[in-house]
């Protein structure tokens, strides 16, 4: 006659099936190990495709992409030596040992320049924040920006009269936690001190109230402009970029012509006699309509197209009765040595003979000499307060200058413009 079986009974039958089938398997892993930590790397670089994190020497997350990864795995807080390489690498980018305690959550912020790639340990176990407001922390990942001020306003405000939500955003710096009234906010960040000096615009920014999140700005492909990820802690990640270039535009017209240029709207230069060169504008990327005018007479404008992230110049150059406009591509990365600075030869000229070459203190600058409507590769050198730069094209002198000022850390320009037999210079510091 069949029996019920009593409650241990069923209890005694269920410890042997589990103990059979974890000694089949030769280990009994808990659906959720309370002794274990959960890591999960994020890739915040844009010099390296991907990468891998490697944990007590096994491969634990692989082929990380930017802006990844919205997933987990458990770490062993005792044995938590860690490695970063690019994906696929047997050789590591990054080594290091993350403090990480059992039953919380983490993430290894990777960021940083090809060849100098940092961490920074997230702890994603931050308090729920006030009633109605979201935790907010933002990290500068972005080498080459500088400091940075972050804005979050409503999407008609002006910038002139806002107040950063928080200034002076150093490189590698995690800040403290910002209560950020909940909901969709403009995302703004500018060069720190300088609400004209805009780096990032996002329209629409979710920050939900009850959440905490971390706000990492990222480089953009030119240097200067950033970029944005939205790390919900715990959660997925957002990737806020720009859609925007910087332009400027440099006027080498002969016979002082007169140059007005506009893109999209946005004015680069107004009936600015050559040569001059201005300053950085802030301007949609893509395609946006281009107008270019020397002495009041229409110029053909180059086909335009810009991509987001990155600076470019429209030189207008030649004779003022038959100018030519063209896009030159700028790269305002900073110097990679301390006490250093970049700088390259733009040559504007128009019926010399020969090709272009700067130096600077009898050293040559860039990889050879410059053709006619071109751009020169950029050097590195050591900064000077009292430099002389001589550009020439064979036996004839284009433009020199003594006792120049070119400051460590910056990255400059020299224009030469002019037909033969006339030409000048503009030494311009572009960052």
């Amino acid at each position: 006659m069949f029996r019920p079986l009593t409650t241990l009974a069923r209890w005694l039958l269920w410890a042997l099936v589990w103990s059979t089938a974890a000694a089949l398997s030769g280990c009994y892993v808990a659906p959720d190990d309370r002794t274990k930590a959960r890591v999960r790397l994020v890739n915040a670089t844009r010099d390296y495709a991907s990468l891998d994190l490697r944990v007590d020497g096994s491969l634990r997350q692989g082929a990380v992409a930017y802006g990844g990864n919205a997933s987990y795995v458990e770490v062993d807080p005792d044995n938590s030596d860690s490695t970063i390489s690019t994906a696929g690498s047997a050789t590591a980018l990054l080594s290091f040992t993350p403090t990480v305690s059992k039953n919380q959550a983490y993430a290894v912020l990777a960021f940083g320049k090809a060849g100098a790639l940092r961490e920074l340990l997230l702890d994603e176990n931050q308090a729920a924040p006030a009633s109605g407001k979201t935790g907010l922390r933002v990290v500068n990942a972005a080498a080459d920006a500088g400091a940075l001020d972050v804005y979050l306003t409503a999407t008609g405000d002006a910038l002139a009269t806002a107040v950063a939500a928080h200034a002076g955003a150093a490189y590698g710096e995690l800040s403290p936690a910002l209560d950020v009234i909940g909901g969709n906010w403009r995302l703004r960040v500018t060069g720190a001190s300088s609400k004209t000096d805009l780096r990032l615009d996002v329209a629409d920014l979710a920050l939900p109230a009850g959440q905490s999140a971390v706000l990492v700005l990222t480089p953009s492909a030119g240097g200067t402009l950033v970029d944005a990820l939205l790390m919900r802690q715990e959660g997925a990640i957002v990737q806020a970029d720009g859609a925007n270039a910087r332009v400027r535009a440099m006027a080498g017209v002969g016979s002082a012509g007169a140059v007005t240029a506009s893109l999209g709207g946005v004015s680069l230069l107004e009936n600015a006699n050559s040569p001059v060169a201005g300053n950085y504008k802030f301007v949609a990327s893509g395609s946006p309509a281009l107008a270019i005018s020397v002495n009041g007479n229409s110029v053909g404008a180059p086909a335009t197209s810009l991509a987001s992230g990155r600076d470019a110049t429209l030189l207008v150059y030649g004779p003022a009765a038959t100018p030519t406009a063209i896009w030159l591509a700028d790269d305002n990365q900073l110097p990679a040595a301390t006490g250093s600075l970049r700088i390259r030869l733009v040559n504007g000229t128009t019926g010399v003979t020969g090709t272009a070459s700067l130096s600077v203190d009898g050293e040559a600058i860039g990889s050879g000499g410059v053709a006619e409507g071109a751009t020169g590769s950029y050097s590195e050198i050591t900064a000077s307060t009292s430099a002389t730069l001589s550009v020439t094209a064979g036996a004839a002198s284009l433009f020199s200058a003594t006792n120049q000022a070119l400051v460590a850390g910056g990255v400059y320009t020299v224009f030469v413009v002019g037909t033969a037999g006339s030409t000048s210079g503009i030494i311009k510091r572009d960052r």
